[in-house]
């Protein structure tokens, strides 16, 4: 339900637009309106409005009135806090699930490397392959928030543990493609991948 921009452009105190619409639904069961909703949830209306699409498709809120623009929104389905995770069609969506699992996982578990991280994730039922693994700890590495505790060998993978103070909370830190780590638990780019320079 999210646009196409980074999280950290769509992230304001650390919440997406979604989970921000969720919540302002969440506080007006009974329904509001496009506009209000907007004006709750700090949310633009045209994004608002995809948001409503998609949760209308999944069967979480209902339409109530003729046009979106003029109808009331209830909610029918409350799963909690955190905002449906949808596909346009109503569908849930897997997109993040295989980093969501990782972070838990070295969060649990303290000590990790690649192969361990891949399989331990995996228990979840998310499919991670150990080149992801060995992908997201590079970049949580570069990004200060792991400590390598033993270096790799041929054969052996390298193996980390969280940082002191890096466990940031339940929120994966996020890897943009535009060679950055997000944290949407602090709400902020923690690292930034500086661009290499020809001479």
């Amino acid at each position: 339900m999210a646009g196409s921009k980074p999280a950290h452009l769509l992230m304001v105190g650390g919440k997406s637009p979604r989970q921000r619409v969720w919540e302002a639904l969440r506080q007006h069961r009974d329904g509001l309106s496009v506009y209000q909703l907007a004006r709750k949830s700090g949310v633009d209306d045209a994004s608002v409005l995809g948001c409503l699409r998609c949760l209308i498709a999944g069967g979480y809120v209902a339409r109530k009135g003729r046009s979106y623009a003029t109808a009331v929104y209830p909610l029918l389905r409350d799963i909690g806090v955190e905002a449906p995770r949808l596909n346009r069609d109503g569908s849930p969506s897997t997109h993040g699930h295989g980093v969501e699992a990782m972070w838990r996982s070295l969060r649990i578990i303290g000590e990790v490397d690649a192969h361990e991280l891949a399989t331990n994730a995996g228990a979840s039922g998310v499919a991670i392959s150990i080149n992801a693994a060995v992908s997201y700890l590079g970049w949580l590495r570069r990004a200060g928030y792991l400590v390598c505790v033993a270096e790799g060998s041929p054969g052996k993978y390298a193996r980390y543990r969280l940082a002191p103070g890096k466990n940031t909370g339940p929120r994966p830190p996020m890897i943009q493609r535009i060679g950055q780590v997000f944290d949407p638990n602090l709400g902020e780019v923690v690292f930034r991948q500086e661009p290499e320079v020809d001479l």
